[in-house]
């Protein structure tokens, strides 16, 4: 007797031979598909055969059967009690269909909200709750981060005036500059979330979320604004007013709306930064002065190195969210500007010195932080070209390598840059001119008549 695993190795055609047939013939055919098994039969009536017909089952019922178990045991593990097949319309979903081993209870939304409503009602309103709910998103408009750097870029300028400062006009300075930053970053939050929900490092703002209406992000602005700009009007003087205003509509209109047009918007953003010192320059000694442009180019010139380094490990997230910039547009010319401007720097800090704004000492020390930015932008830069060349480019895998080495050197010049910064200003500060005059003078003593 041949076993039906045997049989069933032999194919279909001679299944269906061997059901529609017996006897002797089923026998022949057997004996062709075993082979020697069959032929070492001496005579037919050696031969024991169970000629008796064999009992198959189809393929398309058993992938039937399979997909049947496929469904149930998807209806067991899935997480609802709508047991209904999709198909069949007239049966009516229950709880007591599910095969699971346990209740599942329907959640209807509205319930849950209240629900929600009645915990918030429940705690009351707490300090951490106004804290959560309302200080913390009307907080996070302002770009509490960039605003500090704005605010901190002015007072360092004030301090580097040649002129009397005044405790009065440096507390106006600093509200007015950091209502005034506060308001125009809030302004190009309430511009953009369906740009910013798209890209990773601004999905987490608060219009993006919810927390705040960009109807509420655009009267916050309006507010603060107003008060910042009163606020420079009237404890500092109407220069310093106007061009905090300036800067509100530069920043919020101009540079936001250029953003997803064209890379110019770059350059127009670096003017933003460079209006602070000219601010804080302003809030003390006259704007015709050299020292104070020379600051405002220092600002100018250190946001290309930052955000241009910044940019480029982002490029795709700025690409796919629709914002126009270097980084992915022209990668050559993005990495060529970045060191262009890092280099800038070392004559506008020798300008400082020129003018007698700062000491020549000056020269030395401004020179060490610049080179160490410069260092990490040529690096960036001359990888990029080698990236581009049409050896390196042609190659793909070359290229790939190529381009995580630009990652890691744009990223070093990025926090380079944040530690370049404050270096430049503070170490002005200490080599303001005549400052350590008082350490080398002789005192004298007031002889009697």
């Amino acid at each position: 007797m041949i076993a039906p695993h045997v049989l069933y190795g032999c194919g279909p055609m001679l299944r269906r031979t061997v059901m529609a047939r017996s006897g002797m013939r089923a026998a022949v055919v057997l004996r062709r598909c075993v082979g020697s098994s069959a032929s070492s039969a001496s005579s037919k009536d050696d031969l024991h055969m169970n000629t008796a017909p064999i009992e198959f089952q189809s393929n398309i019922s058993i992938r039937a059967a399979l997909k049947a178990k496929e469904r149930a045991l998807e209806m067991a593990i899935r997480c609802t009690d709508d047991v209904t097949d999709e198909k069949d319309t007239n049966v009516k979903s229950t709880a007591t269909q599910s095969p699971l081993p346990f209740t599942v209870k329907p959640v209807d939304p509205s319930a849950r909200r209240l629900q929600r409503e009645q915990e918030k009602r429940s705690k009351g309103m707490t300090l951490a709750t106004i804290k959560k709910q309302t200080i913390d998103p009307y907080l996070q408009l302002t770009k509490p981060r960039l605003t500090t750097l704005v605010m901190l870029s002015a007072i360092c300028s004030y301090a580097l005036s040649p002129n009397a400062a005044s405790i009065s006009q440096l507390l106006s300075l600093t509200v007015g500059t950091t209502l005034c930053s506060g308001a125009a970053n809030a302004i190009n939050m309430g511009r953009e979330p369906e740009f910013d929900r798209q890209m990773t490092r601004t999905q987490a703002r608060p219009v993006v979320r919810g927390l705040v209406t960009p109807n509420q992000a655009f009267e916050f602005a309006s507010v603060i604004g107003s008060v910042g700009v009163a606020t420079l009007y009237l404890g500092v003087n109407p220069t310093v007013a106007a061009l905090g205003a300036a800067n509100i509509v530069l920043y919020a209109w101009t540079y936001t709306s250029l953003k997803r047009k064209h890379i110019i918007n770059t350059w127009i953003g670096a003017l933003v930064g460079a209006i602070p010192p000219l601010m804080g320059w302003g809030a003390a000694s006259s704007l015709a002065d050299p020292g104070a442009w020379c600051l405002a180019t220092l600002l100018y010139a250190w946001q290309f190195p930052h955000f241009n380094a910044l940019s480029h490990n982002i490029k795709n997230e700025y690409k796919n969210a629709g914002y126009v910039m270097t980084a992915w547009k022209n990668p050559m010319l993005n990495a060529r500007v970045a060191l262009r401007y890092s280099l800038l720097m070392f004559p506008i800090c020798l300008g400082l010195v020129y003018f007698g704004v700062t000491d020549p000492y000056y020269a030395l020390d401004s020179s060490i932080a610049n080179g160490w930015l410069t260092y990490w932008a040529f690096r960036f830069y001359w990888q990029q070209r080698k990236n581009y060349s049409q050896a390196l480019f042609a190659n793909k895998e070359l290229f790939n390598k190529g381009m995580q080495l630009s990652n890691v050197f744009a990223r070093k010049t990025m926090l380079c840059s944040v530690m370049q910064l404050p270096a430049v200003l503070l170490l002005a500060i200490f080599h303001k001119k005549d400052r350590w005059n008082w350490l080398f003078e002789k005192k004298t003593k007031l002889q009697p008549e």
